[in-house]
């Protein structure tokens, strides 16, 4: 039986999850090409997705996060939610999952780039903050909670030249230490 040596991420429709060494099940993906994928893998358990955000209330940082997450998902949606490569191999064009063009480059970099964070991989980094929060506001109060919320000051910094952030959010040093 084939098994997945190296680990690699799903090129399943809409999935595009990291399948570690030696996980997955052995199916053909939207584009044709086959790909080990861990939604069916029992050894690897059932898969979490992020829970619906407009289901409850939000403290503020939160929904601030969540809010920037809806418009970057929006974003990603415009563009088709398709996997991005380089075709041919390691070249200066990038097409989706149909062959079709999506951009031409000068550099092979910028190609790379732009191949890398095509929409799927957009929209899995969305779901993998989307869980942080999730994390956060499940936590008990106490140390880990604590360590969560951490966690999610430092992704809310990343919008912090949006006109919505408030700058109690930002990391700072602790004094003395």
């Amino acid at each position: 039986m084939a098994s997945n040596k190296y680990g690699a991420l799903c090129a399943a429709e809409l999935c595009a999850t990291y399948v570690p060494p030696g996980g997955g099940i052995l199916v053909r993906g939207e584009n044709g090409w086959l790909t080990y994928c861990p939604d069916d893998d029992p050894a690897l358990g059932p898969r979490r997705y992020s829970a619906d955000p407009d289901v409850s209330d939000h403290e503020p940082m939160v929904a601030f996060l969540h809010a920037r997450l809806d418009e970057e998902e929006d974003t990603a949606g415009a563009a088709g939610v398709t996997h991005w490569r380089h075709w041919p191999a390691r070249s200066r064009r990038v097409v989706d999952d149909h062959g079709e063009l999506v951009v031409a480059c000068s550099l092979r970099d910028v190609a790379e780039q732009i191949a890398t964070w095509g929409p799927m991989s957009a929209v899995a980094n969305i779901e993998a903050r989307r869980m942080v929060l999730d994390l956060y506001e499940q936590a008990a109060v106490g140390p880990a909670r604590a360590a969560h919320r951490e966690a999610v000051r430092a992704l809310v910094m990343a919008y912090r030249d949006h006109v919505d952030y408030d700058t109690a959010w930002t990391l700072r040093n602790r004094a003395g230490g």
